[in-house]
């Protein structure tokens, strides 16, 4: 007999983001093994997430809907509505309560400023009420150390998925003419993207460019990128625009460097889409990036900030012939449709359900 599942959610549609990746993926998965009913409160249509007002309300609807409902599992989204939790148990909505935390809910309160000072405390009072009657899901065992650092005594590990590439897509060789590196994300320090241009990108020789796609969230990233030729920024670009890029660049980067503690990639979907796509992956070494990557199978983990190394790696796949380069697509994409579907994480989210019954 399926499951009865309650997922609550405020990282949704219209709202961009992995979190969002994250709620609308997996519950799609879920439905189709679960009896599933899912309370979401919807982003912005800019793609931003919802105001405090518009959370405030969905809080308090949630709580009479768990004030109603008797389900079998209760799936709180995230970390910052862990007061959900506890009103769960409290109104004996489910046996089972599990909430998902991806990182930076976990160490945002370690950053200075009034609203850090105010969640560091909110997140604490969350473990001290939550630690023993809800399940912590991590995406991440980087995630899921900093979920025991921070006090949670009941962690599992199931990460992020991806779509899987079906049928799986024929390598598209990078054009000779115009050779790129192609870097996806935000602009923020810890994406490295600005490392990259400054570090690696001068250890590389022409014509080899770089192609940056992803939102300016630090000015300073931003003016790294600009005044040179061989970087080209793109602001937005289409699904199928970005599915081309990945399969056509030369390799894909993900040069995270650490941030002292005040941030954390959590997993890295970058990376599973990376791979599935037919791109050639390249990736620091770090945080929960190591969950997303298979090294040297969906794509290679490098030394973060070692610049040498990075420019050696990617000189050593621009001198691959052709039957290389498909050879290792074709595996990357085999292994993360094993491993990381969308149906796989499901699964694995169902068995951390009943884990412990």
């Amino acid at each position: 007999m399926h499951q009865r599942v309650l997922f609550i959610t405020r990282k949704w549609a219209p709202a961009v983001g992995g979190m969002e990746t994250y709620s609308i993926k997996l519950t799609e998965a879920l439905a189709a093994r679960t009896v599933l009913e899912v309370k979401t409160l919807a982003g912005r249509a800019d793609g931003t997430p919802p105001g405090m007002i518009s959370l405030a309300m969905f809080l308090v609807k949630s709580v009479g809907l768990l004030m109603r409902r008797k389900v079998d599992v209760v799936h709180i989204g995230d970390l910052v509505l862990w007061p959900l939790a506890l009103i769960a148990r409290w109104a004996k909505s489910a046996p089972r309560v599990a909430m998902t935390a991806y990182g930076l809910d976990l160490i945002y309160g370690r950053r200075r400023g009034a609203l850090p000072w105010i969640y560091r405390r909110y997140l604490k009072l969350g473990v001290r009420l939550t630690r023993r009657s809800a399940r912590v899901i991590a995406i991440s065992r980087a995630t899921a150390a900093l979920c025991r650092e921070a006090g949670f005594s009941d962690v599992i590990v199931v990460t992020l998925g991806v779509d899987a590439p079906s049928p799986l897509p024929a390598a598209v060789e990078a054009p000779a003419s115009r050779p790129f590196v192609l870097f996806v994300g935000r602009l923020v320090r810890r994406k490295g993207a600005a490392w990259f241009a400054r570090e690696v990108l001068p250890l590389l020789p022409p014509p080899l460019r770089l192609v940056v796609v992803g939102k300016c969230w630090d000015v300073r990233e931003m003016e790294a990128l600009q005044g040179s030729e061989r970087i080209e920024y793109r602001d937005f670009v289409s699904d199928d625009a970005l599915h081309a890029l990945r399969r056509e660049a030369t390799v894909i980067v993900m040069p995270n460097i650490p941030s002292d503690g005040l941030d954390a990639e959590g997993f890295g979907l970058t990376a599973l889409e990376a791979a599935a796509d037919g791109g050639v992956l390249l990736a620091s070494g770090i945080e929960g990036i190591v969950d997303a990557v298979v090294d040297g199978e969906t794509g290679f983990l490098l030394p973060a900030g070692d610049a040498v190394t990075w420019a050696a790696k990617i000189r050593e796949i621009e001198r691959w012939t052709s039957a290389e380069r498909r050879a290792f697509i074709g595996r990357a994409q085999h292994v993360v449709s094993m491993k990381f579907s969308w149906a796989a994480v499901a699964e694995q989210t169902i068995d951390a359900y009943r884990m412990g019954e």
